[in-house]
C-alpha cells in the first residue's frame, strides 16, 4: 500500500516539475472529476452503495477511462485519503513560540474540525470503509500527522518540558488508537453528538504521558 501512495506522490512531483501539455491538464482534470464525484456520491449514500457504474455515470466519463486512472472502487478510497491526509497536514500549524502542549492540543483541534465538517454520515460510512478494505490497521492516512507530532515532541524534549517516557513511535500508535476509537464511537452513534468536545476529552490528556515528572 505504501508503495501505491509514493507512486502517486511521485507521480504528482513528476507532473509539477515538467511542463504540463493540454493532455496532461485534461487528464488531471478528469481524474479531480471522478474524485469529487465520488466523494459527493459516498457523501450522500455511503461507501458501500456507491457502484463504479454511478461514479462514471454522475460523471459523464466511460468505464474505461475510470480504469484507466483507478484499478477499483478501494483505490478511489485510497485516494481519497490521500487527499484528506495532505489537506489535514496544511491545517497543522508549526509555531516555535509556542509550547509542545498547545501545539499538540491545536493539532487535534484542528483534526477533529476537520473531520466533523464532512458530517456524521460520511465519517460513518469512510471509517467502515476504511475497516472493509483493510485500511483501517495501516498509517497511510495519518503518515503527515505523524510528522507533525513528531516535531512536537522532539520540540517538548529540546524545551526541557517532556522526557522520554516512551519513543515518538508508540506515543503516536497510542494516538492513533485513541483517535481510532473516538472515531469510531463517533461514527456509530445514531446521532452526530459533540465530536470536537469527546475527542479533546479523550486524546488531550495523552499528552501528559510525556511531561517531564517532577519528584514530590
Amino acid at each position: 500500500m505504501y508503495d501505491k501512495i509514493n507512486s502517486i506522490k511521485t507521480e504528482r512531483m513528476f507532473r509539477m516539475k515538467k511542463k504540463l501539455t493540454s493532455r496532461d491538464l485534461q487528464a488531471l482534470e478528469t481524474h479531480k472529476k471522478v474524485t469529487d464525484t465520488a466523494m459527493k456520491l459516498v457523501k450522500e449514500h455511503g461507501y458501500d452503495r456507491v457502484t463504479i457504474s454511478q461514479i462514471c455515470e454522475a460523471c459523464g466519463v466511460a468505464k474505461g477511462t475510470f480504469y484507466s486512472y483507478f484499478t477499483s472502487k478501494k483505490d478511489i478510497l485510497i485516494d481519497l485519503t490521500s487527499r484528506f491526509n495532505n489537506e489535514l497536514s496544511q491545517l497543522f500549524i508549526y509555531d516555535e513560540n509556542l509550547n509542545a502542549v498547545i501545539l499538540y492540543q491545536n493539532a487535534v483541534t484542528s483534526y477533529l474540525n476537520y473531520v466533523s465538517k464532512d458530517g456524521h454520515t460520511f465519517t460513518k460510512s469512510y471509517i467502515k470503509a476504511m475497516i472493509d478494505e483493510e485500511l483501517a490497521t495501516e498509517s497511510v492516512s495519518l503518515e503527515l500527522q505523524q510528522d507533525f507530532i513528531d516535531k512536537v515532541l522532539r520540540k517538548g524534549l529540546r524545551d526541557g518540558d517532556f522526557q522520554l517516557n516512551m519513543s515518538c513511535d508508540d506515543f503516536f500508535a497510542l494516538f492513533r488508537a485513541a483517535l481510532m476509537g473516538v472515531l469510531a464511537l463517533w461514527s456509530m452513534r445514531d446521532e452526530s453528538g459533540e465530536l470536537i468536545a469527546m475527542g479533546q476529552r479523550v486524546l488531550f490528556p495523552l499528552i501528559n504521558l510525556m511531561k517531564k515528572q517532577y519528584p514530590s
